[in-house]
């Protein structure tokens, strides 16, 4: 995919009588990016997604597949590969069967369903069980056939709903394999999820909400390096003790939240300020006469980040 914009969401608001679940919702996904849609439960992901792949109708506001409006075209969609609320495969159909299916409604031909639905089933890790029946299925394995059927037309744009919920370690695992293996094919994804680390993991930039509302959306590391109140964490490990004087010195320094001495030879220093505040305190800390064996910088997560924002009562 060449550069640009995958999908534009401009003011979308979604009300059920006087209930509005999302309101004012502003994101871009540019072509080719991997984006995190997170905030708690209720915060109104599911309905940002079924809004985006137009199941459900929002009260206003406008969405942009690849710079088409959805309202205004009804091919908008043909690129887009989406899995909303982890729907249940066909029970009396085999994973071959159900990709065969879908397949034909997308208007491919018998060749090409044989050759994508193997190569999406071997993705997914279901290959083999392709001519069993989905009844039999546990909850991960279905999901994992329904992540086959968004990937079976060979996407540009993935939109998907929490695809790792109610699987096992090892299939969360082969599941974000697949995704991290889509950035080589150059697609964009939309995923909405729980799991932080996932997002870390998978994602260059994220989109948090909180009662239907947009409360941070950019580069991952970048929203975290700007979260003041999470900051950094500064562990100094040092040859001699650092004297109460010193303590105190580097504790009125600007930025620095709070020294405390952890055992005889270190000392840990909160510290959420500017990188020029933070050379000041490296360099107070040297001064000491200490002599520092080590100094580790912990800096803010994600989680430390997505609790400060979503925090009730905020």
């Amino acid at each position: 995919m060449e550069g640009g914009t995958a999908i534009e969401v401009e003011n979308l608001t979604k009300n059920y009588g006087d209930f509005t679940a999302i309101s004012d919702i502003n994101l871009t996904v540019k072509k080719g990016e991997f984006m995190g849609l997170v905030g708690p439960n209720g915060a109104g992901k599911s309905t940002t997604l079924k809004a985006i792949t137009g199941l459900l109708k929002p009260t206003s506001g406008t969405i942009r597949i690849s710079g088409v409006d959805i309202k205004d075209h009804r091919h908008a969609m043909e690129n887009v590969g989406c899995v909303i609320e982890t729907p249940e495969p066909y029970p009396s159909f085999t994973p071959g069967e159900i990709l065969e299916y879908i397949g034909r409604m997308y208007g491919m031909d018998k060749r090409e369903i044989s050759i994508r639905a193997r190569d999406v089933l071997e993705e997914v890790k279901m290959w083999d069980w392709r001519n069993k029946p989905i009844s039999g299925f546990s909850k991960g394995m279905r999901q994992r056939v329904v992540l086959a059927q968004a990937l079976l037309p060979n996407p540009e744009i993935i939109i998907l709903d929490e695809p790792t919920s109610g699987l096992d370690p090892r299939g969360m695992v082969e599941t974000r394999r697949v995704l991290q293996n889509l950035k080589t094919k150059d697609r964009t994804l939309l995923i909405s999820t729980h799991i932080l680390s996932e997002v870390s993991e998978l994602c260059g930039s994220v989109t948090m909400i909180r009662d239907g509302k947009v409360v941070a959306s950019g580069d991952v590391a970048e929203l975290v390096h700007r979260s003041a109140k999470s900051g950094i964490t500064l562990t100094v490990g040092t040859l001699k003790p650092v004297s109460e004087e010193s303590v105190a010195g580097i504790s009125g320094l600007e930025g620095v939240k709070g020294v405390e001495h952890k055992g005889e030879n270190t000392i840990v220093i909160e510290f959420a300020g500017t990188p020029e505040q933070q050379a000041l305190v490296t360099k107070a800390v040297f001064e000491t006469g200490a002599g520092i064996l080590s100094m580790n910088e912990r800096g803010a997560t994600l989680e430390s980040m997505y609790m400060e924002l979503t925090e009730e009562g905020q």
